[in-house]
């Protein structure tokens, strides 16, 4: 680990803290010097201007007794001199201009009157230099004492300082080398197992930890020699469990790929069962119905799950072999793989067919190489199983789906009919079924032939799917006729609906051999459950009950049941 110098920065700071401190005593007391010469400097300078002051009230008085011009001049000399010495302060020499100013404008006035007004502005002078006078007396013993109290508590505090830090230093320097030089006789005794303290971070620290790791390498070296032969038990062990584990990996795919019913389940299951196999991630990848496209089936550990890729961009896919590639290995990477591990891509065959392409990963290119018979066993077991779940969806779609127009059949209707009405009643929401049958598709089946007849049945199949959810059934229930059924949808929705329908039916257009365009138009009825328990024939024949009646009202409409 890097070492750290906390130590030597313990050392550095106990001899930059009494250097600092000594600095700022120094500071302090040169500062409070020059603080009290400058404040000397300003008490001279403010008892030069009290005494000129009072040279200036002198030379008034005599010039005011015996007025002369050398008086007047020597007065003005006066004025002007402490007029000059009072530039720092305007507030004194506006009152020097105002006893000038009292002066001038009381000429010709008796003695006593000229004084009186000259006298309280020259006092007032001399009150406010004395006031300045106290107040920098009073800021320069202040700073005097400052310097003081620093160089009394300062240099105390320094030594103390220093002494403390000493007497730190020592006692961590002695809590390393007693614990160390008793350790050292202890391993010279043999005992590896011996370990000294560390209490810090610093350069002690690091040198107790260097000799904590080098007894404990000492002591690997010992045990590791002993444990060699438990080492090679534990991997034959490890080797025969790795065996039984692969076993129980391909049975329980195989186990549950067999009970599967759709293929999100059969994804969710691979996924599962496949990273006890090939914990680095995988994925698995199925043709399309184009044939031109693979798209990704599943995936599971740092493999992305989604994409879709060209089968020309796998090398097992246009090879027909198994293909292994990595870092260490002189073969192409194929152009679907993004990662930097090894790659081992294998073909799903089943009964004659290509169903897709495996794509397991390993921690380089030898590994998997070496997984080769394994993934081959995995993938085997897995286009079985796959191939196996699609002829199942195969045929359960045939069994509940139109032929003709890809819609449900009669018998899904009843199927999931009874489930949605039971589940209505126990939510307490409306169910409503809509009946529906072209009008006049006998014609087109006379007139236009049977093809013309079937093209009327998919085109109106394609919009019954277009027009609503999800949730709804949609159903073919016999020759022209379709019904459809709307959970949670009231009277007034379904019928809303059903003349959309209406209208979206008449919007077609049909081509046929013998004709330029044939319009379809078709008759709908509609029930709905009310607060009673119904059954699904009793909704079915209420509907069909409304669809006569729309026929009767003259097709081409949606007619609502009423009963009698």
């Amino acid at each position: 680990m890097p070492v750290r110098r906390s130590l030597e920065r313990q050392l550095l700071l106990g001899f930059t803290l009494p250097v600092l401190a000594i600095i700022t005593v120094t500071v302090l007391s040169l500062t409070a010097f020059y603080e009290y010469r400058l404040q000397a400097q300003t008490v001279t300078h403010t008892r030069d201007v009290i005494d000129q002051v009072r040279t200036l009230q002198l030379l008034e008085r005599q010039w005011l007794i015996a007025p002369t011009e050398d008086r007047r001049e020597a007065f003005d000399r006066a004025w002007t001199e402490t007029f000059a010495l009072l530039r720092d302060n305007p507030q004194q020499r506006q009152r020097l201009r105002q006893w000038r100013d009292n002066l001038r404008q009381s000429e010709g006035e008796a003695l006593s009157v000229r004084l009186q007004r000259t006298l309280p502005v020259a006092q007032e002078l001399v009150d406010v230099e004395n006031a300045l006078l106290a107040r920098r007396r009073a800021v320069t013993q202040q700073r005097v004492d400052a310097a003081q109290w620093a160089v009394l508590i300062g240099l105390p505090l320094t030594a103390t300082l220093g002494a403390a830090l000493g007497i730190l230093m020592l006692r961590r320097v002695r809590s390393l080398t007693t614990p160390l030089l008793r350790a050292t006789e202890r391993v010279q005794a043999g005992d590896l197992g011996v370990r000294v303290p560390v209490t810090g971070r610093d350069e002690l620290s690091v040198i107790a930890q260097h000799f904590n790791d080098m007894t404990a390498s000492l002591q690997r070296t010992v045990q590791e020699q002993r444990a060699l032969q438990r080492t090679l038990e534990e991997r034959v062990e490890s080797l025969v469990q790795a065996s039984t584990t692969e076993l129980q990996a391909l049975s329980q795919l195989g186990l549950f790929m067999q009970a599967c019913e759709t293929q999100v389940e059969a994804a969710e299951v691979i996924a599962r069962v496949a990273p006890a196999l090939f914990p680095l991630g995988g994925s698995v990848s199925l043709l399309a119905e184009s044939r031109n496209m693979l798209e990704r089936f599943t995936a599971w550990g740092g493999a992305p799950e989604g994409g879709a890729w060209l089968p020309e961009e796998c090398w097992a896919s246009r090879l027909g072999t198994d293909h292994a590639a990595g870092p260490d290995l002189n073969a192409p990477r194929c152009r679907h793989d993004r990662s930097d591990l090894g790659t081992l891509c294998l073909t799903l065959n089943a009964q004659g067919e290509t169903l897709g392409v495996v794509t397991l990963h390993f921690p380089d290119g030898p590994a998997a190489a070496q997984a080769q018979a394994l993934a081959r066993r995995f993938t085997d077991r897995l286009a079985l199983s796959l191939a196996n779940l699609r002829l199942k969806e195969t045929l359960r779609h045939q069994s509940v789906r139109d032929p003709l127009t890809g819609l449900y059949n009669r018998r899904y209707f009843e199927e999931t009919g009874s489930r949605e009405l039971a589940r209505a009643e126990r939510q307490g929401w409306p169910l409503s079924v809509m009946m529906l049958d072209v009008d006049h598709f006998k014609q087109f089946n006379d007139v236009h032939g049977h093809a013309v007849g079937d093209m009327v049945l998919r085109r109106l199949g394609h919009v019954l799917g277009r027009l609503f959810r999800e949730d709804d059934v949609v159903c073919r229930y016999g020759g022209e006729e379709f019904v459809v059924l709307l959970p949670n949808c009231g009277a007034g929705a379904a019928l809303e609906r059903a003349e959309a329908l209406r209208v979206a039916a008449g919007a077609l257009v049909l081509a046929a051999p013998d004709s330029s365009g044939l319009t379809v138009t078709v008759s709908v009825g509609v029930t709905t459950t009310t607060g009673e328990r119904h059954e699904l024939g009793a909704l079915v024949r209420e509907a069909d009950q409304a669809l006569y009646r729309a026929k009767a009202q003259g097709r081409n409409r949606v007619a609502a049941y009423h009963a009698e």
